[in-house]
C-alpha cells in the first residue's frame, strides 16, 4: 500500500515537474519571440522611415536632384524589395507576390540575378538568362560582381531584351547571395517628379497592416501627411509620440509607443522642416506569437511522449536484465549471484544485529531424479521454493544458493517466525498428502541477536551445520545412509 501511494505520489511530483518546465520553456520561447518581434519592427519602421526621408529629400530640390535623389530612391526601393523577398518564404520564386509587391513599391518591374549576373527569376519571365555580358545596358552594372557592398542606378537608357526606355536599380541582398534590380518607366519617373505634395508622398508609400505612416511639421507638430487620414492636421502629440531627447541629439530614435493606446514600435527621423514617425502595431507584429507557442507546445508535449516511452521501455529493458541475471530461472527465486551481493551488502547493513539466517534443503532430490526423473525433481524443488516464499518471503529476501539449497535472510521476530515454520512444515505435510510423494525440506536457522559474537559468515557456517544436523536426522529416521 505504501508503495502505492508513493509511485501516486511520484507521478504527481513528476507531472508538476514536467509542467513546470514546459511552462519555463514557452515562457523563454514567448521572451525571445517578443523580442525577436520588436528588433524586426524596429527594422521595419527604420527602413521605411529612410525610404521616407528620402523621398522627402527629393522633393526639396530641382529637377536634376530629384532625378538623382530618385536614383536614391529606387535603389532604397530595390533593397526594400530585397529585404521583402529574403524575409517572406517562397517569395523569390512566386512571380504573383513579386508583381504585387512591385505595385506597392509603385515600380515596374523586378529582377534577381545570381552571383554571375544572370537574370534567373523577376516579374518578366522573358528576360530570364539574360546577364551582365548580354548587351551594352547591361554591362554597365559589371562593377556589382566586384564590389557586393555597391548599389548603382542607371539612367533612362533602352535596356538590352526589347530596347524599350527603363531606368533599372540594383543592389546585393544582405546575405551577398543574389542582386535585387527594379526598373521604371519613364513616365512613371516624370510622374513622381511632379510629386511635390507631402499627402502625394505618403500615398506613394507602401501599405503593411499595422503599420502607420506619418510627416510632421518640426515646428508645430501639426501633422501634414499620413497613412490615416483621420490623423491629417492634428498634433503629434496629441497620438502619443513626442520627440525625445536622443532624437533632437541625433536625428533619429527609435523606441516603445503608445499611440491611441494601442502598444507599438516607432522609429521617428528629423529633417531641417519636417518629423518622420513610422509606428508599427505590437498586436499586429505579435500575432503569431499564440500559434507558434501553441506549435512550440505540442512538439514538446510530443517530444516528453516519446522520451518517456522510450526512457520506459529502457528502464524495463535494464530492470529486466537486471531481474534475469539474479533470479533462478526454475523456481523464480534469487540466485546464487544475488545472494552474493546481498550478502556483501548485509556486512555493512545497520540492521544486521537483527538478522535471521535461515539454510534449507530439500530432501530426497536425488533419489526423486533417479527413480521419478529429473521433471519430479524439478517439480518438488519449484514447490519447496513456493513454500519458502510463501512463508517467509514478507520478511525478507530468499534464495536458491544450489541444485537443492537454499538460503533466507530475515528480519524476523520470534512470533513471526514460530508462525512462518508452522506453515512451512502444514504445507510441506499437505503437499505429501495429496501427491503420494514426499515433500520435505531440512531447515538449519541462526538468529543474530542469539550469537553476537559471530561475523556474518560465522552465522551462515552455524546455520548450515544445524540444516545438516536436520538432515542427518531425516535421513535416519528413514533408514538411508547418507549425509544430504
Amino acid at each position: 500500500m505504501r508503495s502505492g501511494r508513493a509511485g501516486r505520489v511520484n507521478a504527481v511530483q513528476l507531472t508538476i515537474i514536467v509542467t513546470c518546465i514546459l511552462a519555463l520553456l514557452l515562457g523563454i520561447e514567448y521572451f525571445v519571440m517578443a523580442r525577436s518581434n520588436r528588433e524586426q519592427a524596429y527594422r521595419t519602421t527604420r527602413l521605411l522611415a529612410d525610404q521616407m526621408e528620402n523621398v522627402l529629400r527629393t522633393n526639396e530640390h530641382k529637377e536634376q536632384a530629384l532625378v538623382d535623389s530618385l536614383k536614391e530612391n529606387y535603389i532604397t526601393k530595390a533593397k526594400a524589395v530585397s529585404y521583402i523577398i529574403d524575409h517572406v518564404p517562397g517569395m523569390e520564386t512566386d512571380i504573383a507576390e513579386q508583381i504585387r509587391v512591385a505595385k506597392l513599391m509603385d515600380i515596374d518591374e523586378i529582377h534577381l540575378f545570381d552571383e554571375t549576373g544572370t537574370i534567373y527569376a523577376g516579374t518578366v519571365p522573358i528576360y530570364y538568362g539574360y546577364s551582365f555580358d548580354s548587351g551594352e545596358q547591361m554591362a554597365y552594372f559589371k562593377p556589382m560582381l566586384e564590389n557586393k557592398a555597391l548599389s548603382m542606378c542607371q539612367d533612362v537608357t533602352p535596356n538590352t531584351a526589347e530596347a524599350k526606355s527603363m531606368m533599372y536599380a540594383i543592389c546585393w541582398n544582405d546575405a551577398g547571395t543574389h542582386m535585387i534590380q527594379v526598373g521604371i518607366e519613364p513616365l512613371r519617373l516624370m510622374e513622381e517628379l511632379r510629386a511635390n505634395e507631402i499627402s502625394e508622398v505618403i500615398n506613394s508609400m507602401p501599405a503593411y497592416d499595422g503599420v502607420e505612416m506619418i510627416v510632421a511639421d518640426r515646428k508645430s507638430g501639426e501633422i501634414l501627411g499620413s497613412t490615416v487620414s483621420r490623423h491629417i492636421g492634428r498634433q503629434l502629440d496629441s497620438l502619443g509620440l513626442r520627440a525625445t531627447e536622443q532624437l533632437e541629439s541625433t536625428g533619429s530614435a527609435t523606441f516603445p509607443a503608445m499611440m491611441e493606446q494601442r502598444p507599438g514600435y516607432c522609429t521617428m527621423l528629423a529633417m531641417e522642416d519636417y518629423l518622420i514617425a513610422v509606428v508599427q502595431d505590437r498586436s499586429t507584429i505579435d500575432q503569431n506569437i499564440p500559434v507558434t507557442l501553441l506549435m512550440v507546445l505540442l512538439y514538446l508535449l510530443l517530444a516528453v511522449g516519446v522520451i518517456s516511452f522510450i526512457v520506459r521501455r529502457m528502464t524495463l529493458q535494464i530492470l529486466d536484465e537486471q531481474r534475469n541475471a539474479n533470479t533462478d530461472s526454475l523456481t523464480g527465486l534469487l540466485n546464487r549471484r544475488a545472494y552474493g551481493n546481498d550478502l556483501t551488502a548485509m556486512a555493512k547493513d545497520p540492521r544486521r544485529a537483527e538478522l535471521t539466517y535461515m539454510t534449507l534443503d530439500l530432501n530426497g532430490l536425488k533419489i526423486a531424479n533417479d527413480t521419478l526423473g529429473h521433471e519430479a525433481g524439478d517439480e518438488l524443488l519449484i514447490h519447496a521454493a513456493r513454500f519458502i516464499l510463501e512463508c517467509f518471503g514478507d520478511y525478507g529476501s530468499i534464495y536458491r544458493t544450489g541444485g537443492d539449497e537454499f538460503v533466507a535472510m530475515l528480519f524476523i521476530d520470534d512470533a513471526q517466525l514460530s508462525r512462518a515454520q508452522e506453515e512451512f512444515a502444514l504445507r510441506q505435510e499437505t503437499w505429501t498428502r495429496r501427491n503420494g510423494r514426499e515433500l520435505s525440506v531440512s531447515c538449519g536457522c541462526v538468529k543474530a541477536k542469539d550469537h553476537p559474537e559471530l561475523s556474518l559468515a560465522e552465522l551462515a557456517k552455524q546455520a548450515d551445520e544445524e540444516m545438516y544436523k536436520a538432515k542427518r536426522e531425516y535421513y535416519q529416521a528413514r533408514g538411508h545412509d547418507r549425509r544430504r
